[in-house]
């Protein structure tokens, strides 16, 4: 985002000349130029529903009026202020929406202005699925900023483009390629005097070296950035974002009540310009409480932080994302393609010249030369297609086998009690057993909807997300259920790497579904342990014992298959054993992370 601050001259002669122009009637592009300036000095003060309005009525006059490539290119910067603006606001559908426009004016140009424009699209897209916890996309995004702006001449976009890529790329644990990109981003900002992209900069230097364990450094990029912001608008962009980092390093510092101070200021704005996702905010205040002992306070910020994740708009938004992704990426492949065809344009005729000054001493050996060439080009172009087409059917697969799954299951038992209905007579006591069969269906296929949606391990950590299932398993059945967690040596339950918590989760999730439906155990132990090298699962449970060698047609499904499996892609060992009337699964993870 483009930040200028204007002095209060300046602002009232632009305001006075966009209400003479308003008067005219006239609407031409020098007028969106101006309503621009105003939308970025609201934009700095955190006004986000005014930079809104005013980038909408300037993307729309440009719209029409937009001539020339520079023109165009402006157009697609009021298109992105706009998405921007969409995202401070969490409304994240809308966002994508005019990120997408863009994209669509600036895919196909290659003037140093459009590599600029390119560069801060990439990074607005890497911020965003940062946002969303889509951390190796985000990476990915990351560096394609980083490429594109080394060609970038506009030195306030570089900034912009380092400043963010070395927060992603901290929280991501690379702090060699973070602190690189950061110190960059400092010095530049220092020297060119935009002490927003400095406070930009060391706050996710600061973010980056308390992810590091550095408390020393902390303080001092604390300081640093404490004093940057003095002379900024509490409510811009920038201090947001610092206030945002400051609040989640004072909690791990052990100074809860100060960062919650923090959190609820910051909270206080969702939705009219927010630095926080909601959710990941009340999760971190419910941390705050729980280390201060205000455990009803904790208990009201985790029903809220839940509240808000439990919603389908989620979804929504993460299958648009991976449209846009796919968009990009088809983008790219055609610019290479184009690129590669050039370049073999360009060859062929350099060939061709050689050919006919020596064709007298090498015209055999240029011909097979040239055959072999153009083979081996045209089968790898012919793999890469079968590949493709072999993804593309698979992706086709799986949506068939989900839509035969949902005709023969849901849509079935529904048939069944519609048809009741309609043989039942009014007030008759097979009301009772329809409306029952209906609250059944109703509470098995929301059981599975949540079943099925993946843990939210970006906010949540292995220990809080089994916590909360063994909560709501409480809640489906009237067997008494234990669970304990224990955290032992130098490791922390946020250090354990993603992939090995969801498989463990789901380990743990499928089990218990078993459990509950053919061993009809009364009481349910879980225990979970993490020390200094490994992870371990232990569920213990009072009913029938499990027969490890039992065929598998006689064990009614492949879930316990499905739980081999996922020990096996983590290099986990599972065991089952059953003594004295207990049976016990243990599941016993290695990690390698210090």
């Amino acid at each position: 985002m483009r930040h200028r601050f204007l002095t209060g001259l300046t602002l009232l002669a632009v305001s006075a000349t966009c209400l003479s122009l308003k008067a005219e009637s006239r609407r031409d592009f020098s007028y969106t130029l101006q309503i621009d300036s105003l939308a970025e000095t609201a934009f700095a003060e955190g006004d986000m529903r005014r930079c809104i309005s005013l980038w909408l009525e300037a993307a729309e006059i440009a719209d029409r009026c937009a001539k020339t490539e520079e023109d165009s290119l402006i157009y697609s910067g009021f298109l992105q202020s706009i998405g921007v603006c969409y995202r401070r606001t969490s409304m994240m559908d809308s966002t994508l929406h005019y990120y997408n426009l863009a994209w669509d004016i600036l895919h196909d140009k290659t003037s140093p202005a459009a590599v600029s424009e390119k560069t801060r699209l990439l990074t607005s897209m890497a911020i965003l699925l940062t946002f969303m916890g889509r951390d190796e996309e985000s990476m990915q995004y990351a560096d394609r900023a980083m490429t594109m702006a080394r060609d970038d001449a506009d030195m306030e976009m570089v900034m912009y483009a380092a400043t963010n890529a070395g927060g992603i790329y901290a929280r991501n644990g690379d702090f060699a390629k973070s602190t690189s990109a950061l110190r960059t981003a400092v010095s530049k900002a220092e020297e060119s005097g935009l002490p927003d992209k400095q406070l930009s900069a060391l706050t996710i230097m600061t973010s980056m070296f308390n992810l590091a364990g550095e408390t020393d450094s902390v303080e001092h990029y604390l300081q640093l950035a404490e004093k940057a912001s003095e002379g900024l608008p509490e409510n811009s962009v920038e201090v947001l974002g610092f206030r945002e980092t400051q609040a989640a390093v004072l909690s791990s510092l052990g100074r809860y009540a100060e960062s919650n101070a923090i959190y609820k200021r910051l909270l206080s704005s969702s939705g009219s310009n927010s630095s926080v996702v909601e959710d990941a905010g009340y999760m971190a205040m419910a941390r705050n409480y729980m280390a201060l002992g205000q455990w009803e306070n904790a208990g009201q910020c985790y029903e809220k932080a839940y509240s808000v994740i439990d919603s389908i708009y989620n979804a929504d938004i993460t299958a648009q994302v991976s449209e846009w992704s796919a968009k990009y990426g088809a983008a790219e492949k055609e610019l290479e393609i184009s690129r590669l065809e050039q370049e073999s344009l360009k060859n062929r005729t350099a060939m061709q010249t050689w050919v006919i000054i020596a064709m007298a001493l090498v015209a055999v050996l240029a011909g097979v030369v040239l055959t072999a060439a153009f083979r081996r080009r045209h089968l790898k172009k012919v793999e890469e297609l079968r590949l493709a087409r072999k993804y593309i059917d698979g992706l086709e697969k799986e949506r068939a086998r989900v839509a035969r799954d949902l005709h023969d299951g849901v849509c079935n038992d529904l048939l069944g009690i519609g048809m009741q209905i309609s043989a039942m007579r009014p007030g008759g006591p097979e009301q009772d057993k329809v409306l029952s069969l209906l609250e059944g269906l109703r509470s098995e296929v929301r059981a599975i909807s949540h079943d099925m949606m993946p843990p939210q391990f970006s906010f949540s950590d292995i220990e809080e997300v089994m916590k909360m299932y063994a909560d709501r398993f409480r809640s489906q059945t009237n067997a008494l259920i234990q669970f304990d967690a224990a955290c032992e040596g130098p490791l922390t339950w946020r250090q354990v790497p993603d992939h090995i918590s969801h498989e463990v989760y789901r380990i743990f999730q499928e089990h218990m579904g078993n459990i509950i439906k053919h061993s009809g155990a009364g009481c349910i132990g879980a225990e979970l342990r993490l020390n200094g090298t490994s992870l371990s699962l232990t569920v213990s449970d009072d009913g029938k014992p499990f027969e490890p060698d039992m065929p598998m047609q006689a064990k009614g499904g492949i879930g316990l298959n499905i739980m081999t499996e996922r020990a096996k892609s983590i290099g986990a060992v599972m065991s089952y054993s059953s003594s004295g009337g207990t049976n016990i699964l243990k599941l016993d993870v290695s990690l390698n992370i210090l």
